[in-house]
């Protein structure tokens, strides 16, 4: 009995070392943002990890406990053999998981959670975003790091072996009785109560840490099996329903129901750019360092720039259905992988081919059904979709995409015998990883400072861009065009933002073209807005029906109330012109507040938990 104790503490001990070496790897990487924070603060992480780790290891506890309890009445060989592969699995799966959650957390800015199971459903887009030395590195890294470890165990924690105790089968029995209860209990962290969620592991103002303490794959698993929920009930509810409605009816009633109108034309073709992963730091006249995007900053002479405006999601599919649905991105979900969901959404394509508009397209040089977007798309009332396979085989093609510069080409060689007013919309993508632009048709910027690819993409994104209106601006339909130029979502800057900062999630956006009258050509809009509010602005300069848009707001009324959302994973980023926060759901804890005054700050809070749970109900009432 005294070897099987032993056993028992050792195997537990190895799972806690593994989780160990992730989070140190994890510190260690993000060492920057965790040591914002004083050493102390930084070394009791490990403390309040402690909780949760001992809820993961009691799952992964159960099947050795079972293989050794039963080797105490049965000593056969292929027990040792399955305890093994069971290991090395486990192994495998720790390693992944951690590693996928470092490299994913500067992206994404959250824990790994269950949005990698739609990418791992398209792993050809994985492996296209990730550079060969990243795919490489990661796979060594993962073999390597898996061997040493398994090694390791063979070595240090299989021992000692355990001998067959003869006419020991109902004491087995009753050992198995009492010690599954035990991990069950070690599973839920509690024996009565609320069973342990993230919040046990949350302790410090710095997300970072609380990120850090959050065991990733305890994490990873409650969060797909809350996702498996996440379409039955409001996980969001704080609140009694009729005055959480109420309070979001408040938040978008304007004063005064007017409009300014930017436009000479009652109906211009429509062209919007949406330029993948631009930050406002891109942009000089949004306090960016210059000549980063010089051709972007000689478009501003001729265009409506609109300073306060914020990206609604982090991701590119969020990004897209906010602009074209105009609804706001989830906390535990994606509604364009939802067919039954988003097919109900409204469509700026389906609102403007009411109003005479003779076709809706779209067009990217990359694979179209990552994120489900083709089929979104389709359902959504875009009657010509063009992606990578409908470029000549002749164009470059980087890992990810067709380089911005022949997306253009061909959307102005298909523009050229369109039908007026046409409506249009072209995602870039030079500017997401791997950034492998073409470095030849621009001179790389000395950059110094972190983002320095980032930097350069966009870079080379900015000439091509410039080189589209160059083009554009000789064809006869331009004089009677509204361009749109705005980011689908925003990147993590050289300036370090922290993904719980407003300043984070601010995007350009830009107007112009002959269709603009030119009294606001060179000018700027002030007003503080999202892009889940471009479908009424523009439906509104239209002069069409927009009441249907509920989640938008008209930012050429200067009376609409100024407030923006952002999504977060697990609650949301409340922007206002006093202040903004991220809150999280699972735990109300505030980030990153920076309002002044309390009761102001609860107000927007309470604003903020409405806005989360009216809107989660709106998408399962879909």
């Amino acid at each position: 009995m005294k070897n099987y104790l032993i056993r028992l503490l050792k195997y537990l001990l190895f799972i806690f070392l593994l989780f160990e070496l992730g989070r140190i790897a994890f510190l260690v990487t993000y060492h920057s943002l965790a040591f914002q924070s004083s050493f102390g603060e930084v070394l009791s992480t490990f403390y309040h990890a402690f909780h949760l780790d001992v809820s993961a290891a009691s799952y992964l506890f159960v099947i050795p406990f079972l293989l050794l309890t039963l080797q105490l009445a049965f000593q056969t060989k292929w027990l040792d053999r399955v305890l093994d592969i069971y290991t090395l699995i486990v192994v495998l799966a720790l390693t992944l998981s951690s590693i996928g959650d470092i490299c994913l957390y500067g992206e994404w800015g959250f824990k790994l959670n269950y949005k990698i199971w739609y990418y791992l459903q398209k792993p050809d887009e994985v492996l296209r975003t990730a550079t060969w030395v990243q795919l490489i590195a990661g796979g060594l890294a993962t073999l390597l790091l898996t061997a040493a470890l398994f090694w390791s165990y063979k070595r240090w924690f299989s021992k000692p072996d355990l001998l067959k105790i003869n006419k020991f089968y109902w004491q087995t029995c009753l050992i198995a009785i009492v010690g599954l209860p035990l991990i069950f209990v070690g599973m839920r962290g509690k024996i009565t109560g609320i069973p342990i969620s993230q919040s046990n592991a949350y302790f410090s103002k710095n997300p970072v840490l609380n990120d850090a303490a959050v065991n990733t794959q305890w994490n990873l698993l409650k969060s797909t099996i809350r996702f498996a929920k996440s379409n039955q009930s409001n996980s969001l509810a704080t609140m009694d329903e009729k005055k959480a409605e109420e309070i979001v009816s408040r938040m978008y009633k304007a004063e005064k129901d007017t409009c300014i109108r930017v436009l000479n034309e009652e109906r211009p073709n429509i062209v919007v750019i949406l330029l993948e992963s631009w930050s406002a730091d891109l942009i000089e006249s949004l306090g960016g360092e210059a000549g980063i995007t010089p051709y972007f900053r000689e478009l501003e002479k001729e265009g409506l720039l609109f300073t306060q405006l914020y990206a609604s999601g982090r991701r590119s599919q969020e990004g897209i259905s906010s602009l074209i649905s105009g609804f706001p991105p989830l906390q535990e979900n994606v509604v364009t992988d939802n067919f039954e969901k988003y097919s109900h959404l409204n469509s700026l394509a389906t609102s403007l081919k009411r109003a005479s508009y003779t076709e809706a397209s779209f067009y990217f040089g990359g694979d179209i059904t990552y994120g489900n977007l083709k089929a979104y798309l389709m359902a959504k009332g875009f009657d010509r979709i063009v992606s990578e396979d409908d470029f000549p085989s002749t164009n470059p093609h980087g890992k990810l995409c067709i380089h911005d510069e022949y997306v253009y080409n061909l959307h102005l060689q298909h523009l050229e015998n369109k039908s007026n007013p046409f409506f249009t919309i072209l995602f870039t993508g030079s500017s997401h990883s791997p950034y492998d632009y073409p470095p030849q048709r621009v001179a790389p910027l000395k950059w110094i400072g972190s983002e320095g690819q980032y930097v350069n993409s966009a870079h080379y994104a900015d000439w091509a861009l410039g080189r589209y209106f160059a083009k554009a601006k000789k064809e006869g339909w331009y004089e009677h065009t509204l361009f749109i130029l705005i980011a689908d979502h925003s990147h993590h800057s050289y300036k370090e933002w922290s993904y719980n900062q407003a300043e984070y999630q601010r995007i350009p956006m830009m107007w112009l073209g002959g269709a603009l009258k030119e009294e606001w050509r060179g000018k700027q809009i002030e007003q503080l807005c999202s892009s889940l509010d471009i479908p009424k602005t523009l439906l509104n300069q239209l002069g069409l029906e927009s009441s249907e848009y509920q989640w938008s707001k008209d930012v050429m009324n200067p009376y609409s109330p100024q407030f923006a959302m952002a999504q977060h994973n697990a609650g949301i980023l409340w922007i206002t012109s006093l202040g903004s926060f991220t809150y999280e759901a699972s735990t109300g804890q505030l980030y990153q507040s920076s309002f002044s005054d309390k009761e102001v700050e609860e107000r927007e809070v309470l604003r903020a938990k409405a806005f989360l749970q009216v809107s989660y109900q709106k998408y399962l009432d879909l």
